[in-house]
């Protein structure tokens, strides 16, 4: 049966209708890592973005002086309160396949993410292993935060806390409880006060203590914090200091411990409309250590 052509306007309009409520948006940038040490060497990353309606993609791109690096790409979806992500990574062979599912209710969150890596050599004879993540949390920011983060076959499990996607955990080989991260914010408009303590299954691995304060009118943030290792003595204490008057905001991260300077970092930013650039350098008491530049463009 042929469709009749009244049907064709309300498809358009419905179609059209559907169009206006999906919204969308993205960035794309591209940052490069120049690392002056006895051998020069410099990377590249590309990275998009894009945001169409409850989901998005993120890709970014690795590229050294020798050619591809790595690839990592992120997809995510987001319904009823339910966050659904997806990454693989290949550096430049398979390396990382990562599936999480997140959610909550109230004041009470729940995430669980499973992955399957390869601990071979770069594009060697695949040697694969599995690892999982559970995480519970309740509160949120401002206010109070609490979270708890266990990893089996999993550890660095402390470069979940700031979200990025970029910063990796690391598979190790078995299957077995490897680290608890306990994560614990208040939080005000102003103050932020944190503490972050990880377990493994020796022991306590460390515990870290944090205060940020923000002035406003020029934006003003101070803070410190102190890492404590498994004996509680003194790993290393850090210093920040960030200044912002639009169009410009700088920084200073300064760590060190009782035998002095660990390392020096300096950043600078400037954000006109919908264009930042950035970069940012760190160095210690043998001299410079990398230097990253790089811009973003959002639409």
């Amino acid at each position: 049966m042929r469709m009749k052509w009244w049907v064709l306007p309300f498809m358009f309009l419905a179609f059209a209708s559907m169009a206006q409520e999906i919204s969308f948006s993205g960035a794309v940038g591209m940052d490069f890592l120049f690392t002056p040490a006895s051998s020069f060497s410099m990377q590249s990353a590309l990275t998009l973005t894009m945001d169409v309606g409850k989901g998005g993609v993120k890709s970014q791109t690795i590229l050294s002086l020798t050619g591809l690096e790595a690839e990592h790409l992120w997809l995510w979806l987001n319904f009823q309160g339910v966050t659904l992500k997806s990454g693989l990574t290949f550096d430049p062979c398979f390396s990382r396949w990562t599936l999480s599912a997140s959610g909550g209710c109230c004041a009470f969150f729940l995430g669980g993410t499973f992955l399957l890596g390869n601990l071979a050599h770069i594009c060697q004879t695949p040697d694969y292993t599995i690892g999982l993540i559970l995480e519970f949390g309740v509160g949120g920011e401002p206010g109070f935060l609490a979270r708890s983060l266990t990893g089996f076959g999993v550890s660095g499990l402390y470069a979940l806390i700031d979200g990025d996607p970029w910063t990796d955990v690391t598979l190790v080989p078995g299957w077995f409880f490897e680290e608890e991260l306990l994560h614990f914010v208040w939080s005000t408009q102003c103050l932020r006060v944190y503490t972050t303590w990880m377990f493994a299954y020796t022991g306590l691995g460390f515990g870290e203590l944090g205060v940020n304060y923000r002035f406003t009118q020029p934006i003003v943030d101070l803070g410190a914090a102190l890492r404590f290792n498994s004996t509680l003595s003194l790993a290393w204490a850090k210093l920040y200091l960030g200044v912002s008057v639009d169009p410009v905001s700088v920084y200073s991260a300064t760590a060190f411990n009782f035998s002095g300077l660990l390392w020096e970092e300096i950043g600078i930013k400037i954000q006109f409309s919908q264009v930042l650039i950035y970069s940012t350098t760190r160095f210690d008491l043998s001299g410079l250590d990398w230097i990253a530049v790089g811009f973003e463009l959002k639409f």
